[in-house]
């Protein structure tokens, strides 16, 4: 498969859909799984740069993007679950997952439902900031960063987020709020690499040391000059740490 194609699947476990859309070819196999409300469409340029050199699969979640909004919403580790099921039926070998924001938290969730099949974990801009589990915090965290954030990605995530909808929208956040990521991290036994934008105002730096204290296996990192969503305007750097966890994995 040529980089610029892209496979588009849809797959149904327990009766709930996920649309997966694969790109390049390779040994090394990365999953990538967006946050909260959001389609894989923000993930497109560190998807063409992982498919340079290996398989990529971008995963819709259930009610976000192209995937059928299930019946009601799901806590995350049934999310995750159900996902890492969808994988094995989509790839027989091991993977590696790359996380974005809620997606950091249903990825802990598939290492730690199926481990055998998850070789690393890396998490950019893990949510929820334990000082900050609140929705009103949150939502002023979002408005700071759109100031540092590429337009594309603001328009992007606006349209997004009208698609999946107000309702389903805040039904997802209640769970993606009473998550706690700092207590399931440290039951991942898989390498971990914690990555946040200099100005990210969702996962600070302070969140991801006590993250990266909590879990045996993870170690975290900065990208100058960005913010939430780093691997859009930084798709080498993030490449970069996602090769290098591969190539140790």
């Amino acid at each position: 498969m040529r980089i610029s194609d892209v496979e588009r699947r849809c797959l149904q476990v327990e009766g709930t859909e996920f649309m997966i859309e694969t790109r390049g070819s390779g040994s090394d196999c990365f999953v990538l799984v967006p946050g909260i409300g959001m389609s894989p469409r923000y993930f497109v340029p560190l998807a063409r740069e992982l498919a340079a050199t290996a398989t990529v699969h971008a995963m819709h979640l259930p009610g976000f993007g192209a995937a059928r909004r299930p019946v009601q919403a799901l806590p995350i580790r049934e999310t995750g679950r159900l996902a890492a099921q969808a994988l094995r039926q989509l790839h027989g070998g091991r993977f590696i997952v790359v996380g974005h924001s809620m997606g950091c938290l249903t990825g802990v969730e598939m290492a730690l439902a199926d481990p055998a099949a998850v070789r690393s974990l890396v998490l950019l801009g893990p949510s929820i900031n334990s000082r900050e589990r609140t929705l009103r915090m949150q939502r002023r965290r979002l408005i700071q960063d759109t100031l540092w954030e590429p337009p594309q990605v603001a328009w992007t995530a606006a349209g997004d987020y009208l698609r999946c909808g107000r309702r389903w929208y805040y039904a997802n956040a209640a769970y993606m709020i009473d998550y706690r990521l700092e207590e399931r991290l440290p039951l991942v036994h898989a390498p971990i690499v914690l990555v946040r934008g200099e100005h990210d105002p969702i996962a600070p730096r302070s969140w991801l040391a006590e993250l990266a204290a909590a879990g045996t296996a993870a170690v975290m990192t900065e990208i100058p000059g960005e913010a939430h969503a780093v691997m859009y305007r930084s798709p080498v750097a993030v490449a970069r740490h996602c090769l290098d966890l591969a190539a140790r994995s």
